[in-house]
């Protein structure tokens, strides 16, 4: 639910029609929009192989289920590499 309002304000890192040039801000962009999604995605898989029969015999079958809990975790990363990129590089400018 937290992912939500920042990803309804995506739009915002747009505001200079600079900002579309700049490959940090457009990652920083997708990272942030799609969060909620992948949040959503990884939960649904995680219970799936969990539950799912198909998936009992898998020796590994809690290790992947809490792979795919920690999905996540790529947009965190990767928005927060964007974000510091953003910062060091542009000086808190996204263009």
């Amino acid at each position: 639910m937290a992912g939500f309002m920042p990803a309804i304000m995506t739009p915002m890192i747009f505001d200079d029609p600079k900002a579309l040039e700049s490959p940090a801000a457009v990652t920083l962009a997708i990272s942030v929009a799609t969060f909620p999604i992948v949040c959503m995605v990884a939960v649904l898989l995680s219970w799936l192989v969990f539950l799912l029969p198909v998936f009992a015999n898998l020796p590994y079958r809690y290790l992947l289920a809490c792979g795919f809990t920690a999905l996540p975790l790529i947009n965190l990363t990767t928005a927060a590499a964007a974000l510091s990129w953003i910062f060091y590089f542009n000086d808190g400018l996204f263009w």
